[in-house]
């Protein structure tokens, strides 16, 4: 049989089942079960299993439980609501002040959470019902926090760039430092777009009454004191990386005791919110290791079968050169954006193209910052659209699914115009890692 002909059947399979709404993880396994079968002997579904069992001793993989229970403790402390309190009085002030304060407040939740449905959820709890109260047009309201809690993916400590070290096979130190600058600059387009937005609609963002604009300084500082411990926490955590003092499995670690330790001074540290936390941990945590089974065996015969390198050899003949290759391979990342979810796309697709992207003579970190710039769309994009799905979970009965798309949609433009910056000015993401060496 020819590699042609088992690529199409494959999809075909593959898609077929992924209809039936089978999970992700067991359309992937039963698919690479029913092709070992079909292409070799019973006894090749050895070399499948002994894949799933080599990925698990990647040591890498302890930081994802790690940083995911750092996110849950943390979260229960009730940090967001510290977070958003303060940054709303400091930014009341300004027209768009609340819808502002949420972009930022999703910046320094990221990087201390780093889960993109943990941030919707909460700040759709805690934003959207005090700019809706407030006035604010719903499309300004739901965007800011649908389009910022995707920022996640970029800012570290991000699960994304950990899945995408280990099947890269790079540095996740350096892919949490090189998410910084884009993450920022997303965050930061998503606030000028803002300001603009209530230049030209002044009404469509009021800014905050007199009696909430007339808070004393000395309150305004007092609503800091909660942000101290969970600051310092992402602080330390990062910079034990980009100083080279710990691995990011080993910062991980700090961040749990740290997360422990903060969750602690703010009173929340309780059986409770641990047994909460340690549950939602659990369930993310299996999640996540049965779609990276599912990914090692369908990957694991299709290569056997000479898949990836008709695939290469496919990418690398097109007649675009490389910088078209790379848009190409965009092109294909957004539009299963559209059907799959990240852990799905990283593993059927990394394995493949990131040989491709050395070749070319490109780097694997700035093209693992590329990726998340295309999860971030895929978080918006619809049908899929993990974000719109998040917010409907938690917005008011009279705002519909549609209204959620409708308001993402200036800003999934905003991330296009900064996955274009990001990939055709690399020094963006790689200044700096290189100042790590």
């Amino acid at each position: 049989m020819s590699i042609e002909l088992v690529t199409v059947m494959l999809v075909v399979v593959f898609i077929s089942l992924l209809l039936t709404g089978l999970p992700l993880a067991w359309v992937m396994g039963a698919t690479s079960c029913i092709f070992t079968l079909i292409l070799f002997e019973p006894a090749t579904m050895f070399m499948s299993m002994a894949r799933v069992y080599h990925m698990m001793l990647n040591y890498t993989l302890v930081a994802v439980p790690l940083f995911v229970f750092m996110a849950c403790i943390l979260e229960k402390a009730g940090v967001a609501e510290q977070l958003f309190r303060a940054v709303y009085v400091w930014s009341g002030k300004l027209r768009g002040g609340l819808a502002i304060g949420t972009i930022f407040a999703c910046v320094f939740m990221a990087a201390m959470v780093g889960i993109v449905g943990a941030e919707i959820v909460t700040l759709g709890l805690i934003a959207l019902p005090q700019m809706l109260s407030r006035g604010y047009d719903k499309s300004i309201a739901l965007g800011s926090i649908t389009a910022g809690g995707g920022i996640a993916t970029l800012i570290p400590p991000s699960v994304v760039f950990i899945v995408y070290a280990m099947t890269a096979g790079c540095s996740v130190g350096e892919l949490f430092i090189a998410g910084i600058i884009p993450g920022l600059l997303l965050g930061g387009l998503f606030i000028g777009y803002i300001v603009i937005m209530t230049i030209i609609k002044p009404e469509i963002a009021p800014p905050a009454s007199l009696e909430e604009r007339n808070i004393p300084l000395k309150e305004k500082i007092s609503l800091l004191r909660g942000l101290i411990m969970p600051g310092l926490l992402a602080f330390i955590v990062l910079g034990t990386i980009y100083a080279g003092i710990a691995t990011p499995t080993e910062a991980a670690g700090i961040g749990c005791a740290g997360a422990l330790l903060s969750s602690g001074i703010n009173r929340k540290l309780n059986w409770k919110n641990m047994s909460d936390a340690c549950h939602e941990t659990l369930q993310i945590s299996c999640m996540l290791a049965w779609l990276f089974f599912g990914a090692q065996t369908i990957i694991g015969v299709y290569t056997l079968a000479g898949g990836a390198m008709f695939v290469q050899n496919a990418i690398t003949s097109l007649p675009f050169g490389r910088w078209g290759i790379i848009i190409v391979m965009q092109l294909i990342l957004i539009f299963l954006g559209m059907f799959l979810d990240w852990i799905g796309i990283l593993l059927l697709t990394m394995p493949l193209f990131v040989p491709v992207v050395k070749d070319m003579g490109f780097s694997v970190i700035w093209f693992g910052v590329v990726f998340c710039m295309n999860m971030q769309i895929s978080y918006l994009s619809p049908p899929f659209g993990p974000s719109c799905f998040y917010m409907s979970s938690v917005a008011p009965e009279n705002i519909s699914t549609t209204d959620i798309y409708k308001a993402n949609l200036p800003f999934l433009v905003l991330v296009v115009v900064a996955l274009i910056l990001t990939l055709f000015f690399p020094q963006l993401s790689l200044w700096l890692p290189s100042l790590m060496k």
